[in-house]
């Protein structure tokens, strides 16, 4: 596939080429009905006129040509338009289920049944681990080695497993699981489309993936999503191996682990203050409208602070909103966080971040001041779960 501008830059050039072309035979056919004596002057000119155009032409076609012999494979995804390609379509209910991921001796088996289902777990967790044996051994072959002479292939990529509550606080947990698992925080995490690690809970369904790396989701939810969607965009080409898990399309990009700035996302606990001090002026709830002075419900707590004062972001997340003159937020920011949590900062007097800018817990965003509907300097600050409003309060830790 190429891109608007390079078909446009390939029109471009040929119509240059065929105005050159034709116009070079024009020459010729005129040259050809002079009269004789007129011709050892024009055939003169004719040379040098056609070894010109001839050089010209030719430079031309070397340039334009390769437009439409680009790999369009090698195009990269930009984030707007995601290339296409084949996607391996997989369903939960075809995979393996592990029941238990530790091997159980027979011999605790109180009946035969009892002793039936020991075994068949017993199978499947010793599958899992010969298929991640097995991956590891053919990712470390030589790229030219020849696929027919793999002898011990996984049989297969996936497996399930409910997460089901632990007496000894292991196998519960997200840490604990990857752990027993032998996958990366990131190959868990991401095909699980998990935000945090406090995320994962007895009764979620996993999907443990044999092939490690990292799932980029084609649609983005969470604020990590929004991230990796960023940092990966330009490893993503229509070569990529696209996996359709249950109508939800994963581009997997093999070997990848998180980077620094996604751990960090990833294992951000909680909510600090969005000031340096707590001064709060008004809190959550029903009060009178110092502005209208009706009563009416307030979504978000009020902080004073002199104007200038620095305003940081309560929890790692992506800017979605900078807005310079609302009529009752004034300059306001939005944060998205993990999972559908937005933080927001009103009535600044400056805003230091922008739309789609990555920013860490702690991080300067902007200055307080007393910009829209503002009685005097303070901080409007709000959380909302899910488009709801909630107590900031009660999310804010040490608050």
């Amino acid at each position: 596939k190429l891109t608007f501008s390079q078909i446009q830059q390939a029109g471009t050039g040929l119509r240059i080429s065929m105005k050159f072309f034709f116009h070079f035979w024009r020459k010729i056919f005129l040259t050809a009905a002079l009269p004789p004596f007129a011709h050892a002057h024009c055939l003169q000119q004719l040379r040098g006129y056609t070894a010109g155009r001839t050089f010209l032409f030719t430079l031309i076609f070397l340039t334009v040509f390769p437009l439409f012999s680009q790999d369009s494979s090698d195009l990269p995804f930009t984030g707007e338009e995601p290339p296409s390609a084949e996607a391996l379509f997989i369903t939960r209910e075809s995979l393996p289920r592990i029941g238990n991921p530790k091997f159980v001796s027979p011999r605790t088996a109180k009946s035969d049944e009892e002793r039936e289902i020991i075994s068949r777990e017993n199978g499947i967790w010793q599958q899992y681990q010969k298929d991640m044996e097995s991956y590891r051994k053919i990712k470390n072959l030589p790229s030219n080695f020849p696929p027919e002479k793999i002898r011990d292939k996984p049989t297969s990529l996936f497996y399930t497993y409910k997460v089901v509550s632990d007496k000894e606080k292991y196998l519960d947990t997200f840490h604990g699981l990857y752990a027993r698992f032998q996958t990366g925080q990131g190959s868990l995490a991401t095909i699980n489309r998990i935000s945090s690690p406090e995320d994962l809970h007895a009764g979620m369904e996993l999907i443990l993936p044999v092939p490690q790396g990292l799932f980029i989701p084609k649609k983005a939810d969470s604020a990590l999503e929004i991230l990796l969607q960023k940092e990966y965009a330009p490893l993503i080409t229509e070569k990529t191996t696209v996996y359709d898990i249950d109508g939800k399309e994963f581009y997997f990009l093999p070997d990848r682990t998180f980077s620094p700035t996604q751990i960090a996302f990833f294992h951000d606990k909680g909510m600090q203050l969005p000031l340096s001090k707590k001064i709060i002026t008004s809190e959550f709830g029903y009060r009178t409208s110092p502005v209208s002075g009706t009563w009416k419900f307030h979504a978000g707590i009020d902080l004073a602070a002199p104007v200038g004062s620095e305003v940081y972001a309560c929890k790692s997340g992506i800017v979605i909103t900078a807005e310079q003159n609302h009529p009752l937020y004034g300059k306001y920011i939005d944060i998205k966080h993990n999972g559908n949590t937005v933080s927001r900062y009103a009535h600044l007097s400056k805003i230091l971040v922008s739309p789609g800018q990555t920013v860490t817990s702690g991080e300067v965003i902007g200055l307080v001041g007393t910009t829209g509907a503002s009685t005097g300097p303070h901080l409007h600050f709000e959380v909302r779960e899910n488009g709801t409003p909630t107590d900031p309060a009660k999310q804010i830790r040490k608050f």
